[in-house]
């Protein structure tokens, strides 16, 4: 996320650079083990499902949870972080509501347990991400944040990658594994919490520039002109990366359904595996991408994009798992792409005055594309998983390809 302000070192870093690799290293694990509590729930979608009775809706909507309360933290903290010179602040008390959804998660045996423990694994990841973002540029090395950046997204690739592994590896060997997982992220927590305080540069100090009522840029700083001076190029940007993600989150709420009930996948652990290497593809293609011209990343994204859905579906209609592989590799590399692309490309059009705005906007639409799951859920319950499956299929494939063929024709 982009912040209105600014942030500026006044003072020499210490010579001994022990104590911030330290920092850096907890606020890595920190994000990580925030991310992991958002992932390692994948798997065990159909074992909750089953144990507990849900309906596909329900299913859906514990999984949507999570968006929402990402939504909460980013609407309702927005910038605090920013104007807050001790980040310790946002960041512990983000860690123990990420604990807390970890602990509901590993006592959850009802829908509403598993619905706030989802809701708050949201709520303190959207609060840490921002604050433990703002404490990596201020802590690592003055090379304009690259390295920061690296550090960010290493860290929640792994994060994201190892959830399901270890929910996988609880699955296949049956030891307690709707337990075990989030016992093994609460320890992380723990530590991340206690190295940060224990760790944390009192020497280092910020200067912050807060917001104001008076724009800090010249000229309007309304969303409204933001989204004028924008116009098209703005809904490209953000449908692009809505429909990325509320295909994502498709795969990764009813894929193990999918998995199981389509393809004749009945080994639940081992769509752990699949998921972290989708997830790790994803990541890789975020990192590659950033190296290719924005506009042609965002387009081979959406036309990579349609191609997956379109092996998934022959990979139904032929219960093949071996297209099915194909169709996780692809869509990880589109789910990279598509995100970096698009993101750069309003980074790049977005007027100064309003810029902040219009990139908080971009990320709420997307977030908002992790509840396309939850439609799918009533149509699984009124008309069944494949005809869900191919709906979601044919809508988003025609979705991107229109994307792709726009993205072509605009000057960006």
């Amino acid at each position: 996320m982009s912040s209105s302000l600014n942030v500026e070192q006044l003072t020499s870093r210490p010579s001994a650079g022990k104590s911030h690799f330290a920092i850096l290293l907890f606020l890595s694990m920190a994000l990580m083990a925030a991310l992991l509590n958002s992932s390692a729930p994948t798997p065990l979608y159909p074992l909750y499902q089953q144990h507990l009775g849900l309906k596909a809706i329900s299913l859906t909507i514990i999984y949507g949870a999570y968006a929402g309360g990402v939504l909460i933290s980013l609407l309702g903290i927005g910038n605090v972080a920013g104007r807050i010179t001790d980040l310790r602040r946002v960041i512990l008390p983000a860690l123990l509501i990420v604990f807390c959804g970890a602990l509901l998660f590993s006592l959850a045996d009802t829908f509403w347990l598993l619905f706030f423990a989802r809701l708050l694994a949201g709520v303190g990841t959207g609060a840490l991400t921002g604050a433990a973002n703002i404490a990596l540029l201020r802590f690592g090395p003055q090379d304009s944040g690259k390295i920061a950046a690296l550090i960010a997204t290493v860290s929640f690739t792994t994060g994201l990658a190892l959830g399901p592994i270890f929910s996988g590896i609880a699955l296949q060997t049956g030891f307690h594994p709707t337990t075990l997982p989030f016992m093994i992220i609460m320890g992380l927590v723990a530590i991340a919490m206690a190295g940060v305080s224990l760790n944390w540069p009192l020497s280092e100090k910020v200067s912050l520039t807060p917001l104001s009522s008076e724009p800090l840029h010249g000229g309007d700083t309304s969303l409204k002109s933001g989204l004028k001076a924008t116009g098209a190029k703005f809904v490209l940007c953000a449908l692009a990366l809505f429909t990325c993600w509320g295909v994502a989150a498709s795969m990764l709420s009813l894929g193990p359904n999918v998995a199981e009930r389509l393809l004749g996948l009945h080994n639940r652990g081992v769509f752990g595996y699949v998921i972290a290497a989708y997830l790790s593809i994803a990541g890789i293609s975020q990192i590659l991408s950033r190296g290719i011209n924005a506009r042609h990343s965002l387009i081979v994204g959406c036309l990579m994009q349609a191609l997956s859905v379109i092996i998934f579906s022959a990979a139904i209609a032929w219960h093949s798992l071996a297209l099915a592989a194909v169709g996780i590799v692809i869509g990880g590399y589109a789910y990279g792409a598509i995100f970096v692309g698009s993101a750069t490309l309003l980074n790049r059009i977005s007027p100064k005055a309003s810029h902040a705005r219009l990139i908080s906007l971009f990320y709420v639409i997307a977030y908002v594309g992790n509840w396309v799951p939850i439609l799918l859920g009533k149509v699984i319950d009124s008309g069944g998983l494949l005809l869900a499956s191919h709906l979601l299929f044919t809508l988003s494939t025609l979705t991107c390809l229109i994307l792709a063929f726009s993205v072509t024709k605009t000057d960006f």
